[in-house]
């Protein structure tokens, strides 16, 4: 039987945990298992900048060297022949700590497991705020730069509420939404990759890998792209009176994310990192160095 796998990083029988049990019952009503993990009651340390991971390789493949949870919290969400969905509460305009620091282990996923960066299994994303949507801009951004990595988006939602339990469950169109939510996933487990639809809600300006409707401008408008997914577009009139983002179709089949995206991104990196270990063998390298660490005055409590 086809499972989902559900990842809640919000407070245990809180607004995020709530809802993912609703999209949790509405997979269920297809006959489709949620196996829900709760991050805070598990122990999850934040990257240290080791760099162990990333100079792994595929013949000496080096995991995460913290002594905590988040491996196996990354293998049932990155790895498992399983359906994704996540459910992230807001403290402050982004995802909060706990899914952060979930999201910045994931290197040696990648090495250990390539085959998760064609995306073959769906997700779907529950945002939780405690204020309106223009409280909680980064959000959904930031829940997706660690979906997107492994999955093809399905539904995502976003609502704002106040921190109590009884304050989502006595919104039953929030209860139904997230309820809708599991039903689609469930359903995309039951269907080719190929016959996958986005459910959810988007804009004019809704980039078509991330539906996310934030954008930069690299110099100078029309032109943009999703910092996510770093699809590129240009802003045209819709005709009507109204602008909307003409999007690159051909990166959006070839997003950041995808194994293309991360090899790209990789290949990237070694030359950079080339560069710098012959700078760093320098006696001019040496010398600054010597003089930054011994530089500042390093404070500690009492």
């Amino acid at each position: 039987m086809k499972k989902i796998i559900g990842l809640s990083t919000g407070r245990k029988n809180g607004n995020s945990e709530a809802l993912l049990k609703a999209a949790a019952m509405g997979a269920g009503e297809l006959g489709v298992e949620t196996e829900i993990i709760r991050a805070m009651d598990l122990r999850v340390l934040p990257c240290r900048g080791c760099f162990a991971c990333s100079i792994s390789t595929n013949v000496n493949v080096k995991p995460c060297v913290l002594d905590d949870d988040v491996c196996w919290i990354l293998e049932k969400t990155m790895v498992e022949d399983a359906g994704l969905i996540v459910s992230v509460p807001c403290y402050h305009l982004r995802a909060n700590a706990y899914f952060e620091a979930i999201g910045e282990r994931t290197n040696h996923v990648f090495l250990m497991h390539p085959e998760v960066l064609e995306r073959n299994k769906p997700g779907a994303i529950i945002a939780v705020g405690n204020s309106p949507h223009w409280w909680t801009p980064l959000i959904l951004t930031t829940i997706n730069i660690f979906v997107q990595h492994t999955r093809i988006l399905i539904d995502q939602m976003e609502v704002g509420y106040a921190m109590e339990l009884g304050s989502v469950l006595r919104h039953k169109a929030a209860i139904e939404r997230a309820k809708q939510l599991g039903r689609n996933v469930a359903k995309a487990l039951s269907m080719p990759k190929e016959e996958w639809k986005y459910m959810g809600e988007e804009s004019a300006v809704s980039c078509p890998v991330c539906h996310c409707d934030v954008v930069q401008v690299p110099e100078d408008l029309p032109d943009v792209y999703c910092p996510v997914c770093w699809v590129h577009g240009v802003i045209k009139s819709d005709g009507n009176g109204k602008m909307k983002v003409e999007w690159n179709m051909e990166e959006a089949n070839h997003p950041r994310f995808s194994s293309y995206g991360v090899k790209e991104h990789y290949d990237f990196v070694v030359h950079r990192s080339a560069e710098d270990y012959s700078y760093l063998a320098t006696d001019d390298a040496k010398r600054m160095i010597k003089e930054f660490k011994a530089y500042g005055k390093i404070i500690r409590p009492d």
